[in-house]
């Protein structure tokens, strides 16, 4: 493996600058804009493979201030599909299931590592439980009105990932997100046979930048003079390559990227399950270089083979290890958190229990003054869910066998919903019936005039200054009456405004401001060997 990353590294060239066209140096670069942000079409692509493959033993590794951790320590709206035996002998079981449009995630066991103890800070915030008293608007507490049906365990790891965690052993997906070109060269060997030989995860999902994307952010073949006014000669000074960041050890075309991939999978053990890019702009370019130029991150999923080598291979792995002599530091453990399931979370349904079910939404429809409300709607009533032990499937049998309530299955993507057969008595009257009159602005009203000034009880003629009023003729529109300030710049105006012009000119980095480019990196300090800081928002932001 080292050998092979070396040669790649040492391959890498930047485009000859004699063949650079006679263009304006001074023209606008492309644009480049990315919805969603790149960032979240990275999670996306994670989400949905974990979502797909029903994981529910995550590490991350370089997880930064634990956004994907946070989204994970979130509780699945209800349990996944009971067991047959839940419902009696004679019932269908598929009339009672029940798909949501997103699959959920049941998470039930996740873990973070990286060594930034700053960025794990917000990660160990992230992922604690939300408390009884917790403020809804708290941006560290997540779904305090969400009933939580499955433990889950989370833990905060400080570390390099080149040390072996025992605990890490056998976990059923590691992420790895924009952190392998963070790596320098001496901790970069270690990468494959740590996660995929020592840890030999079910799944491993990794991502990294595109170098072959960085040509998009500016014209055909333009100067290496013009592309380093927004990015970044290689800070190591193997290559003459410019990177999207100063904190980037290399970058790697898809095909260098796509031949690492397939080296590791052969050496511990794994296929390639996917291997592919997200982000595209929402703009075209205007030289048609997108199919050539392709998606900005790649991103690889490795499958596990199931031959029974994975005990020879993590033997070997742990040998090329020792063998590397790196710093062995133990992981540290920052947090642990436990959330613990709704006390009812599982409980077995009863004839009695369904129909104290059925009772309930009827009595629920009712005191809403709704003869039709949609099943999630519903389902989101704590008291009904809590007896339904959590499972969806449960309320939906239980409005099956209720005389008072039908329920429409929709099979056009429309929400399924709850009826309360012979709608609901004396219903909630929003506005009056025709002929009637809700008129209860006074006749006397003036526009603009306070409501006490109408008052009986105080005729004394009021010491204030008059206020204008629609009445007076002389309403505003717009802001027209608004003075326009004084543009006019003083000397101290003047200095801020090239002060503020001076540093504005000075932001680099494709794609940071006007490019759309959101990959907006803290920079690691010399003790911050590896781990991406995702360049993702604050989890203020989430």
């Amino acid at each position: 493996m080292a050998t092979m990353t070396t040669t790649i590294i040492h391959e890498i060239d930047e485009h000859n600058e004699d063949l650079a066209e006679e263009i304006d140096l001074d023209a606008t670069n492309p644009q480049v804009t990315f919805y969603p942000p790149l960032f979240l079409q990275r999670r996306m692509w994670i989400l949905d493979v974990l979502r797909r493959e029903s994981v529910v033993n995550v590490l991350d590794v370089g997880c930064g201030e634990g956004q994907l951790l946070s989204v994970l320590a979130q509780p699945a709206p209800w349990l996944a599909p009971p067991p047959e035996s839940v419902f009696p002998e004679q019932a269908n079981h598929g009339e009672y299931s029940y798909k949501s449009d997103l699959p959920n995630l049941h998470a039930r066991r996740i873990a973070g590592l990286d060594i930034s103890a700053h960025d794990l800070d917000f990660a160990v915030k992230g992922t604690t439980p939300p408390s009884d008293s917790a403020n809804e608007d708290d941006p560290y507490t997540y779904g305090v009105r969400v009933t939580r049906w499955e433990d889950l365990t989370a833990k905060v790891w400080k570390g390099g990932l080149q040390v072996i965690n025992e605990e890490f052993v056998g976990v059923e997906c590691i992420v790895c997100t924009e952190v392998i070109e963070h790596l320098p060269p001496d901790i970069l060997p270690a990468l494959a046979p740590t996660l995929l030989g020592v840890y030999h995860p079910e799944r491993l999902l990794l991502t990294t930048p595109s170098y072959t994307f960085n040509s998009r952010f500016t014209w055909p073949n333009s100067p290496r003079s013009v592309r380093l006014r927004q990015a970044y000669a290689d800070p190591t000074g193997r290559t003459n390559r410019i990177f999207r960041h100063d904190d980037h050890k290399f970058e790697w075309t898809p095909e260098e990227f796509a031949a690492w991939c397939r080296e590791a999978a052969g050496e511990w053990g794994y296929e390639i399950e996917e291997l592919a890019g997200v982000g595209r702009p929402l703009e075209q370019d205007p030289w048609g270089r997108d199919d050539e130029l392709g998606d900005a991150s790649l991103v690889v999923a490795f499958r596990r083979k199931e031959d029974g080598q994975q005990a020879t291979r993590a033997e070997r792995a742990r040998s090329v290890l020792k063998a590397l002599a790196l710093p062995s530091e133990p992981h540290e453990l920052l947090a642990e958190h436990q959330h613990k399931a709704h006390e009812k979370a599982g409980q077995q349904p009863t004839s009695d229990s369904i129909k104290l079910i059925g009772d309930m939404i009827k009595a629920k429809m009712e005191s809403f003054r709704e003869a039709f409300i949609s099943l999630e709607q519903m389902w989101f009533e704590q008291e009904v869910s809590a007896l339904c032990g959590g499972w969806i499937e449960v309320m939906i049998w239980a409005v099956e066998e209720y005389d008072g309530l039908n329920l429409a299955k929709a099979s056009d993507g429309k929400e399924w919903s709850i009826e309360l057969v012979g709608g609901v008595k004396d219903p909630l009257v929003l506005w009056s019936s025709e002929g009637d009159s809700l008129d209860l602005i006074p006749a006397d009203w003036i526009p603009g005039q306070d409501p006490e000034d109408l008052s009986d009880e105080d005729d004394r003629p009021s010491t204030s200054p008059p206020s204008s009023t629609g009445a007076d003729g002389d309403v505003s529109w717009n802001g027209s009456e608004i003075e326009e300030p004084d543009t006019t710049l003083t000397n101290e105006g003047e200095d801020h405004a090239a002060w503020a012009k001076e540093e504005w000119s000075q932001a680099r980095g494709w794609g940071q401001t006007a490019q759309g480019w959101d990959e907006n990196k803290l920079k690691w300090g010399e003790s911050q060997e590896w781990g991406a800081c995702e360049d993702e928002p604050s989890v203020l932001e989430i």
